[in-house]
Parts: structure tokens; C-alpha cells; sequence
């Protein structure tokens, strides 16, 4: 990474952490400058305005955050199928540290207000924010119904499964937010059984 390189990526991730302490639009420029250690003007070089540098910050958190990055569905079989769903989802959770994740939420809970405002200079992050959450609906949706082909599951509401398995990810990124410090692992793996086991696994 060269010199230029550097300090665009030292911009991005400088306006990152100041929109999750201060907001989009208390996060100036004067103070991204400041922060990253360069003349304001300088900002201009690699961002035409400040609203292109939060559009750029908005698609770098958003970049390679998908289903199909840590849940490859081509990669299951029937003998795997459990732990790898298991092991999937702790890498995952496990890829960030907490105050990555905790900054992380922040900035993309700003963006879902920002782009409700009247003054959004961008209205389209909350239906990018709900495409990325619907693709991990519908990711698990495409698995479980492999599951059920393998016979580790029954077909009876996978699509309400596969929304329990989004939401539980998301909310376990999100309860260290609010300072509750859970096993992730422990609660992933009992979500993952819970959600496949069949209906006459409890007769």
C-alpha cells in the first residue's frame, strides 16, 4: 500500500469511528483532517465533498458483508452440514473484536437514521442495510432446504427458521452494545440444534 493509498484508507477509517462517536453530521471535515493529521483541502483529493466520503465510508463497511462470504452452501454435505452451520456462524461473530463490531453497529445504526432525515443527502442506506439482512434470510432459507435434503431437517417453516438464525446473529453482535456479555458460542450452537431438530425429536 502506497503513501496515497494509506491515507485514503486512514481517512475512511477516521470519518468511520468519528460518524460512530458523533454522528454524520457532526462529524466534520475540519475534524476528520485533524483527526487523520492533514490540511482540510487535502480531504478533496481523494473526496469531491464530504457526501461522497460517507457514501465511500458506507460501502466499505457494507463491502464483502454477505451471506455467501461465510456460509458457502456448496461446501455442505450431509456429514458436516451441523458443526460447519456452527462453525460458520462463530467465524462470523468471532472475525471482528467487540469494540470493531460494537463501532461497527453504531455507524450502521447512524446511517439508518441519517437516511431517514429530511436532510439524508442519501435516502438509499436503510434499503441497502435491509437488502444485506434479507440476503442472510434468505441465505439460510437456500441452506436449510439442503438441510432438509440431507435429512437433518423437516420442511415445516424454514422460512421462520432461517429468520430465527439472522436475527440471532444479529443480536448476538449487537447485545455487547448495551453491555450484555453472552457465550456466544454456547448460544449459536443451542440456536443451531434448536432450529434443526425435527418434529418428533422432543415426542
Amino acid at each position: 500500500m502506497n503513501k496515497s493509498e494509506a491515507t485514503r484508507q486512514k481517512i475512511l477509517e477516521t470519518t468511520t469511528w468519528l460518524i460512530g462517536q458523533y454522528g454524520i453530521e457532526k462529524a466534520s471535515l475540519s475534524m476528520i483532517a485533524n483527526s487523520v493529521g492533514i490540511q482540510k483541502p487535502s480531504i478533496y483529493y481523494y473526496y469531491s465533498s464530504k457526501e461522497q466520503l460517507v457514501d465511500a465510508v458506507f460501502a466499505w463497511i457494507l463491502e464483502g458483508y454477505s451471506f455467501e462470504k461465510y456460509f458457502q452452501i456448496n461446501e455442505y454435505t450431509k456429514n458436516n452440514f451441523v458443526e460447519k452451520m456452527i462453525s460458520d456462524g462463530l467465524q462470523l461473530l468471532g472475525e471482528e473484536t467487540t469494540d470493531t463490531q460494537m463501532l461497527v453497529v453504531q455507524v450502521l445504526n447512524e446511517f439508518l437514521l441519517y437516511g431517514n432525515r429530511e436532510s439524508s443527502h442519501n435516502k438509499g442506506y436503510r434499503l441497502k442495510i435491509k437488502a444485506v439482512q434479507e440476503g442472510f434470510i434468505d441465505g439460510f432459507l437456500r441452506l436449510l432446504q439442503k438441510g432438509e435434503e440431507f435429512g437433518h431437517t423437516d420442511s415445516k417453516g424454514l422460512r421462520e427458521k432461517a429468520c430465527v438464525l439472522a436475527l440471532t446473529l444479529d443480536n448476538l453482535s449487537n447485545y455487547p452494545m448495551i453491555g450484555i456479555q453472552l457465550d456466544v458460542s454456547a448460544v449459536w450452537r443451542e440456536t443451531i440444534t434448536s432450529v434443526l431438530s425435527k418434529k418428533g425429536d422432543f415426542k
